[in-house]
């Protein structure tokens, strides 16, 4: 098969297509045909430098694809079956994968296959954050900074999804998108007063926060009130107001079924992931300059399969 290949760190030119062995699915594991993978920024960090395994890697933390064969049929996955899933932050820029029955779900109705495989890294990091981490549910508020982001975009919709009212921050130009997610608020994380608007429309600071980017993290804790918890994805050796505030980092863990819980939100409407551009996937080192220059409303997919990118003229 063919995937694109890093065989040393480096900027978007070390991506480069190479020719290697269908994988083997082992216990537990389903073989995929790949449509499409996701592009985040994380593929970009263990490109330059952050990846410690072997050389050379496959990149790409999530996909959608079909199940080829019969090597899911105990998990309940039979061929032919579109699916999606996280299998680890490496693998899916390939024309096949494996991935762990558990770590991937049947892709709902109301999504379609291609922008499937935009969601799960983000999906899953974005409704662990708000439910797990910080309990948000019916009738409850959280701040969500960098709103319009990949994992921003997706908070926002799943949190008003588990009944939650949303306050969130964003550029300008993305005010009326994320305003059309479902925050009720969008305040402009770009002025240096924002954290004071915050504290002012939330009478005195918000109690529970998803702090998604790093830029604006002294900002979240600004905004915060005392004792609130702020939850983030963003590592740090040391986190802004940390004696006034609880700061709690978590990683999104790749669980199949945590896609499934999302799927009614999805099929109803209340989900949707916005695709900014879709590349022909040997373009790879294109998108990761897009993904470097920040600032992407939603997220970046790579088109893996041939039929679907000649039908998509890319």
């Amino acid at each position: 098969m063919q995937a694109i290949m890093v065989s040393e760190p480096g900027g978007p030119e070390v991506l480069r297509v190479g020719e290697t062995d269908i994988p083997r699915p082992g216990p537990g594991q389903v073989l995929v045909r790949v449509l499409a993978a996701g592009v985040g920024p994380w593929d970009a960090s263990l490109r330059r430098g952050g990846w410690s395994g072997p050389w050379p890697y496959i990149p790409g933390g999530e996909f959608a694809g079909l199940v080829e064969g019969h090597s899911g049929d105990e998990a309940g996955f039979h061929d032919g079956e579109p699916v999606y899933g996280y299998p680890g932050l490496t693998g899916c820029y390939a024309q096949y994968l494996t991935c762990p029955a558990e770590q991937m779900a049947p892709i709902p109705s109301g999504l379609p296959r291609i922008d499937a495989a935009a969601v799960p890294v983000d999906g899953l990091t974005a409704e662990q954050g708000l439910t797990d981490v910080l309990g948000v549910g019916a009738g409850g508020r959280v701040l969500i900074t960098a709103a319009a982001g990949g994992m921003g975009h997706l908070a926002v919709q799943i949190a008003r999804a588990l009944g939650a009212t949303v306050v969130a921050t964003a550029s300008p130009q993305h005010h009326e998108f994320v305003h059309k997610c479902g925050a009720a608020v969008v305040v402009d994380h770009n002025r240096p007063d924002w954290p004071d608007l915050i504290r002012t429309m939330t009478g005195g600071g918000a109690a529970k926060v998803l702090a998604i980017a790093a830029p604006t993290l002294a900002g979240a804790a600004r905004a915060a009130r005392d004792g609130a918890m702020i939850a983030t994805p963003v590592r740090q050796d040391a986190y802004p107001d940390a004696d006034r505030v609880r700061w709690q980092h978590f990683n999104g863990q790749p669980r199949g079924s945590d896609l499934i819980r999302m799927a009614p939100w999805f099929d109803d409407g209340s989900l949707g992931v916005e695709i900014a551009r879709r590349y022909y996937w040997q373009d790879a080192a294109a998108a990761h300059r897009e993904i470097e220059m920040g600032h992407t409303r939603g997220k970046l997919v790579l088109i893996v399969d041939d039929d679907l990118a000649a039908q998509m003229e890319l």
